[in-house]
C-alpha cells in the first residue's frame, strides 16, 4: 500500500531520531559503566558479551537498527529511482547496510581478554561485510547527484564523507590491529562521520517532502 505525504515525512525524520538514539547509548552506556574510557574503548565493547549494561542498551541499538532501516527503505523508494543508476545503487548498499546490522544485535562482540566465542568472531565477520556498504553509500549517493544543482552542496558533502569514512575506517584497522591507544577515539571519528551525515540526509529529505 502507497504512503501518504505525511507517512513518507514520518519516515524520513526516522534518520534523525534513530542518529539521537544511537548518539544516547553511548553517553548513557559511558555513564553507566564505572571505569569505561571513550578514548580507549570500542563503542560495541557497551553491548558486548558480558558488558554490564548490555540489556538496557540493547533497548536502545535495537531502536536505532530498524529506524535506521525505515529511513533507508523510504530513502529508496523515495529516491532510488529518480536520479540515475548511481543513485539506484547507493540506496541498495544503504539497506543493505543497515540489513546486516541488524545481526549485531544477535551476534555480540566479546570483550577483551574474554574466551573468544561463535557469536564474537561473527561479529567480526558482519563489520567486515558493512565496510564496503558504508564507504559506497554516500559516495555513489554523492557522484550520482553531483550535477543536481538542488543536490550539487549535498552530493559534495557526500563525497567528502564517503572518502573520510575510508580514511578514518582505514587507521580504525591499523589501531585495532596494532592495539593503539586512542582506538577509541579514531572508531567515533569513523563511526561519527556516517551518524552526522545520515542525520543531514534525514533532514534535507524531510524538509523537501514536509507535507506543510
Amino acid at each position: 500500500m502507497a504512503i501518504d505525504l505525511r507517512q513518507r515525512s514520518v519516515f524520513l525524520m526516522s534518520g534523525m531520531v534513530a542518529v539521537g538514539l544511537y548518539g544516547l547509548h553511548i553517553v548513557l552506556g559511558g555513564m553507566l559503566w564505572p571505569g569505561y574510557d571513550h578514548l580507549q574503548q570500542p563503542i560495541s565493547d557497551l553491548t558486548a558479551n558480558d558488558a554490564p549494561n548490555r540489556d538496557l542498551l540493547m533497548v536502545f541499538t535495537t531502536m536505532y537498527s530498524v529506524l535506521a532501516l525505515l529511513f533507508a527503505l523510504t530513502v529508496a523508494t523515495t529516491e532510488g529511482s529518480r536520479h540515475g543508476r548511481l543513485v539506484f545503487w547507493a540506496s541498495v548498499t544503504f539497506v543493505l547496510l543497515h540489513l546486516i546490522s541488524l545481526l549485531y544485535g544477535f551476534f555480540p562482540e566479546d570483550l577483551p581478554n574474554s574466551a573468544p566465542t561463535f557469536r564474537g568472531v561473527l561479529h567480526i565477520v558482519i563489520t567486515a561485510l558493512i565496510v564496503p556498504c558504508t564507504i559506497a553509500t554516500p559516495l555513489l549517493l554523492g557522484y550520482g547527484l553531483r550535477t543536481d544543482p538542488v543536490w550539487r552542496p549535498f552530493a559534495r558533502y557526500s563525497i567528502l564523507t564517503g572518502f573520510l569514512i575510508l580514511l578514518f575506517g582505514s587507521l580504525t584497522a591499523f589501531f585495532y590491529v596494532n592495539k593503539l591507544a586512542y582506538f577509541g577515539l579514531v572508531e567515533r571519528l569513523n563511526i561519527g562521520v556516517l551518524q552526522v551525515w545520515t542525520f543531514f540526509l534525514s533532514l534535507k529529505l524531510t524538509r523537501r517532502y514536509d507535507p506543510v
